[in-house]
């Protein structure tokens, strides 16, 4: 194992992470327009809640009041079943106000998400081309074949100048066998515990787990999250009034797309 390789590996990982969050939060979490947002979020959300428990109590009483007087006789402090339908109509509108607003501040989160993503696209393929073909790792255990083929052994063979990864692990166990170095390129003797090639640690496994690791951990700390009610992410924005329209426009229902997220 080559505790350089993994540092830097690391390293990379956690810096792009804190710089992506740190350039977000100055250019996007604390503009102007970004704090507007999620006051007119915050206040549509509140006006939302306090008719919604309005037109509650409001249900109550009319329910108590069709119970005690079942003859329907009117008088001027009874509740019509007309003004409750007004209210519910208002209740509506205020929720769609709250779903616009809410899709706002999530759009902002996403594009600070895919930007941050598209950075590391770039970091992953610069250090793809460093690393190519290059055991930066031994695994104590034999992964699982698909493991091998997308993550642990990946380049690994046709880096090396092989068209047969079989061809590769026989040399390189031979290798191994003889106390000898990788195949690939030069690095410190192997582990002559190490009995099959299988166990070659490639540069894509120990990215996916700083991305598992490192990564998750800056961002919890540094991370800008969005408020309650717009932190759903690609479900807000397809919530929203004019993605349902397009939506609509394509005959896809937005609650079937939504109720599959959940379920799954």
């Amino acid at each position: 194992m080559t505790v350089n390789d993994i540092g830097k590996i690391v390293l990379s990982v956690g810096v792009t992470q804190l710089l992506a969050d740190l350039l977000s939060r100055k250019f996007i979490f604390q503009s102007d327009s970004y704090k507007k947002s999620v006051a007119t979020f915050q206040r549509a959300k509140d006006k939302h809640d306090k008719t919604a428990a309005a037109l509650a109590a409001k249900r109550l009483l009319y329910e108590a009041q069709q119970q005690s007087n079942p003859g329907g006789k009117k008088s001027s402090q009874q509740i019509s079943a007309k003004s409750l339908e007004k209210d519910e109509k208002k209740l509506k509108f205020e929720s769609n106000d709250v779903t616009a607003t809410a899709a706002e501040v999530a759009r902002r989160h996403t594009s600070a998400n895919f930007s941050t993503a598209i950075v590391f696209f770039l970091l992953y393929r610069i250090l793809a081309a460093e690393y190519s073909g290059k055991i930066v790792a031994l695994l104590p255990f034999e992964p699982f074949h698909l493991l091998q083929k997308m993550m642990t052994f990946r380049g690994l063979a046709g880096a090396a100048g092989f068209d047969s990864s079989t061809e590769f692990h026989f040399l390189w166990v031979k290798a191994v066998g003889a106390g000898g170095e990788s195949i690939t390129k030069p690095m410190a003797p192997l582990s002559p515990d190490v009995n099959h090639a299988s166990q070659a640690c490639a540069f894509a496994f120990i990215y996916f787990l700083c991305n598992m690791s490192v990564k998750v951990v800056i961002n919890m700390i540094l991370g800008e999250k969005p408020p309650p009610g717009a932190d759903e992410g690609v479900g807000t924005l397809m919530n929203s009034p004019q993605s349902k329209k397009m939506m609509d426009a394509f005959g896809v229902d937005p609650q079937e797309l939504t109720g599959l997220k959940k379920n799954s």
